[in-house]
């Protein structure tokens, strides 16, 4: 039976990984609710990066809320290729339910797949 886990290999796990991605982001995905900043990875699978400010998402339900679904629509979703991913939630994400969040995640992370192939397209 296949792990439905997320590993710590998925994750961006120090500051120079979310820094990386900071830096050198080459493709963005924005909404409202979200901001999405991603760049190629130099391993072999996708990474993820949360960015969950109390300023913006004030209770600990809510932010735990927000970081399982968004954990859970990754780990569903397949890039082409490796990237860094660093999630950044934004004060209007508050107020959507967990169903919401999954409608515009799963949108979000196939907006940043479309705009990865146009990248590498350009590239080529």
């Amino acid at each position: 039976m296949p792990s439905r886990t997320f590993k710590k290999s998925q994750r961006l796990l120090n500051a120079s990984d979310f820094k990386g991605v900071f830096d050198n982001n080459k493709v963005k995905v924005a909404n409202s609710s979200l901001l999405i900043l991603a760049k190629p990875a130099d391993g072999c699978q996708s990474r993820l990066g949360l960015v969950i400010a109390k300023k913006n998402i004030p209770t600990a339900v809510q932010r735990n809320l927000l970081k399982r679904v968004v954990r859970e629509t990754f780990r569903k979703q397949e890039f082409e290729t490796p990237l860094d991913i660093v999630f950044l939630a934004r004060r209007e994400a508050n107020g959507l339910s967990a169903k919401q969040l999954t409608l515009l995640l799963r949108k979000s992370w196939g907006r940043l797949g479309d705009r990865c192939k146009r990248l590498r397209s350009t590239d080529a």
